[in-house]
This record gives structure tokens, sequence and C-alpha cells, in this order.
């Protein structure tokens, strides 16, 4: 006879397959003791209780559809089956195939209506435990969280040494230039650069990609925030990496939905989707029969074509001239004196504490549906008003590094083009205005300038 000696184990936290080597161990001297010969399919690191793929049982089943397969071993049934229609479907194939089935306890008659009861009863008990482990994990967690205690296990939160509660401050400090970055005008694209380049890596040691630090600096972890299944409970036990109003004010700006997320042409040039055509559409970039870098209008086909480079000096210029004057200062943005930081923090902290009350007073009975659900949008809404005025708080100056630099054309120029245009588009609205026919001169005249910020 051929069998298939079948082993898995859930989670092999270490990679040792210390428990499919015990299983082995003990299944091939099973198989040696009837003189079967063998071959191996083994699952290791693999949940059975889960819909999650086993490609080795799924190969072993191809094999015994196949007719190459006599018979199955196993340490036990529950090392096969923890779901109760997989065990159904195992039924109906080893009744088709007259299947042997034999475990390190004994074997298991499948061809018989008490060998099939056996199995589900086997089967319906595994998924009992399951059901019930499932609970009290997740209990244990809402309990971890509801005391500001980190997770356990899984990967290693970055920013922070493997438990959570100690920051790494090497990396600390790359999360903290990404928020800088940010809120200044970079794009995640261009964070993503600077840390890949600096040689700083994702806890898994990879590279990093735009959606990977947007997942990173929207994290209330580094806030020192705990959230449970979406909800913020309370602040944590590990000290933050960045301020809350940091993290606010980051969280908003990546949620805004006017703000463009995908890569385009636009971004690779000054003005290119910020300015404006003198009939209103936005210019596109494009190239002359020179091959020159030309400006043109992105609605209608030859209604306006002016060279680029000119023009990206003279709006440059103009920023330089502009951020050198006195009263450039004046230009900052600064949060509203009124905001109490600390005071909104504690309200905020109180509200949750408050969510999860009326949680326990539903479940015991105190209050109705109805209470629970009017206490519950008051609390999320005043909540929201907090991390509002917390993200408001939190806004940097798009302009603060240039107007406080003692050469601002050095710190312009030292830039990226993520930030120019950031500036760019915080300061004034760019208008092309047609050269006129046979042109060959720039004349800055053509290039209106309307300052969206006071002169």
């Amino acid at each position: 006879m051929r069998i298939a000696v079948y082993l898995r184990q859930s989670l092999d936290r270490d990679g040792s397959g210390l428990a499919v080597a015990r299983q082995r161990e003990d299944c091939l001297k099973l198989c040696a003791d009837r003189g079967w010969d063998h071959v191996e399919y083994v699952d290791n690191d693999i949940s059975a209780s889960t819909a999650k793929a086993r490609p080795a049982y799924i190969r072993m089943l191809a094999d015994i559809a196949a007719g190459r397969l006599d018979g199955v071993v196993a340490w036990d049934l529950d090392r096969l089956h923890r779901r109760p229609v997989e065990l159904e479907h195992f039924i109906d194939l080893a009744d088709r195939h007259r299947l042997a089935l034999a475990t390190i306890g004994g074997d298991a008659d499948l061809s018989t209506d008490n060998g099939r009861l056996f199995a589900r009863i086997k089967g319906a008990v595994a998924r009992v435990e399951i059901e019930r482990k499932s609970t009290r994990h997740k209990r244990a967690n809402r309990q971890r969280a509801g005391l500001g205690i980190p997770p356990p296990g899984g990967r290693r939160a970055v920013g922070y040494e493997p438990g959570g509660q100690i920051v790494r401050e090497a990396e600390a400090a790359h999360i903290r230039d990404g928020y800088r970055d940010l809120l200044a005008g970079s794009s995640l694209r261009a964070i993503a650069g600077r840390w890949n380049v600096a040689g700083f890596t994702t806890s898994a040691g990879g590279s990093w990609r735009p959606d990977a630090v947007r997942y990173t600096l929207r994290n209330p972890r580094n806030a020192g925030l705990v959230v449970h299944c979406g909800e913020e409970l309370r602040a944590g036990t590990w000290p933050p990496i960045v301020a809350e109003t940091t993290y606010r004010a980051a969280v908003a700006l990546l949620d805004d939905p006017t703000r463009r997320t995908t890569p385009d042409t636009a971004r690779r040039y000054l003005l290119a989707g910020l300015a404006r055509c003198h009939c209103g559409a936005k210019v596109i970039t494009g190239r002359s029969q020179r091959g020159r870098r030309t400006y043109r209008c992105g609605a209608t086909r030859g209604h306006l074509s002016r060279s680029a480079e000119p023009i990206d000096t003279f709006v440059a210029e103009l920023v330089i001239a502009r951020l050198t004057q006195p009263d450039a200062a004046q230009l900052m943005y600064s949060p509203s004196p009124t905001v109490d930081v600390h005071s909104l923090s504690e309200e905020a902290s109180a509200l949750r504490g408050r969510l999860g009350e009326l949680s326990d007073l539903f479940t015991d009975g105190a209050i109705t549906a109805a209470q629970l659900a009017r206490g519950t949008e008051r609390a999320r809404d005043r909540l929201q008003t907090i991390a509002d005025q917390l993200a408001d708080a939190g806004r940097v100056s798009l302009l603060g590094a240039l107007v406080t630099a003692d050469d601002v054309r050095d710190v312009w120029q030292r830039l990226d083009l993520d930030r120019r245009r950031s500036v760019i588009d915080a300061l004034m609205t760019v208008t092309l205005q047609s050269p006129g026919q046979g042109a060959r001169t720039f004349d800055p005249t053509t290039v209106s300038i309307q300052w969206r910020l006071a002169s």
C-alpha cells in the first residue's frame, strides 16, 4: 500500500519545525510496523481552522483523486481537519476511493456509519475548541488594549524594539522626519525615496514603498494611542514617537479626499497641473518640435504652448523674492493660541473611557440599545471634533524652512520638487497667457500671478 503521511503544525514561531518532527517520528513508525510505503505531505506553520489554503493538503487530495494513494496516516484527526466542511469533503473522497485512514490513536473506518460518526464528533469537538480559544484570545486582547499594553507577538513595530515598549531611536528619527516632510509638502513617494537612500528599512528588512510609508505614518502607535478593532481606547503605556497633534495633522492630510495619491507626469515638473491656461484649464507638459519642454493647455490641443524653462525660472524668482521680504514671517501658519492641547487630550481620554462604560452598561442590562446608540453617537461626534482641533494644532507652515532661512535661495534649491510645488500652490495662482504669434523671447507680463497670501 502507498500511504500519505500528512504532517501539520499551526504555528511555528521560531521556524524549528519541532512539532512536525515529533509527528513524523510517530507516523513513520506506524508505517514501518505495518509495512506501508509512504510519501510525506507537510504544511508547517499553517492553521486548519481558517479557509487559508494548505498547499500540501491540496496536493494530497489531488493524488488521492488520481488514484495514487491507498490511505492516509496522520498523528490525529485534528491534524487533517478542523473545519466540518473539509471533513465532509474528505469523507466523500475516502468513500469513493476506499481510502484507509490511520492515526496514532487508532484507525478510523470512514466506510462505516460509526467511523464517520466518530470523525464528525472529533471534528465538532475541534471546532468548539477553536471557537472557545478565539473568544478567550479576543477577550484577552481587549483587556490588554484597555490597559494600554502593546499587542503581543507578531512582527516588530517599526520604530520600536521587540515588545513595543522601547523606542528604537535610529528608526524613530526617520519616522519623525517623515511626519515633518509630509506636513511640509513632500509626497509619500519622496519620503520613501529618502528613507531608502538613508538605509532605513521596514521591520521586515525590505525597502520602502509609498503605501508602506502611508501605513507607517497613519499608525496610531507612533502617537502612543491604543486602537483595538478600529476603535481608539486610550493612551498606551509606551513612549510616543511624535506628539498626538503631529499624528492627527498627518492623518487629516493623508485622508484628505482632494489629495492626489497616484503618481503622474505633473509631479515631474514645477507647474504642470498647478498653473492655469488663460482659458481656465490646467496646463500639462509636452515637447516642442525641437525637443524643448513646454507647458500647454490641458483642455484644447494647440490652444496654448509655452516654453517651460523661462516660466519655471520666473516663478521661482518670484517665490524667492517674496519670501525674502521683511514681512514674510507673517505668511507662516500658526495654530490658534486658544487650542489647549492638554485639555483636549484629557477630554478625549475620558470620552473613550465613557464609550467602554456604555458598552458595559448595555451588557449588564442597565441601559437600552437606544440609550447606548445615543450615548455612543454623542461621544464619537465629540471625539471627532477633538481630533480635528488636535490636527489643526499640529499643522505646520509649508513656508517655515524658507521664511526662517538666512539664505532663501539656497533652501529653495535644496527642496525636492514636491516641496517646491506645495510652496507655490500655497503662495500663488499662476495663469499663462498667450505670448502672441511668432514671439521668440520671454515676456514676464504673459505670466499672471494672483497671490493667495497677502503681500
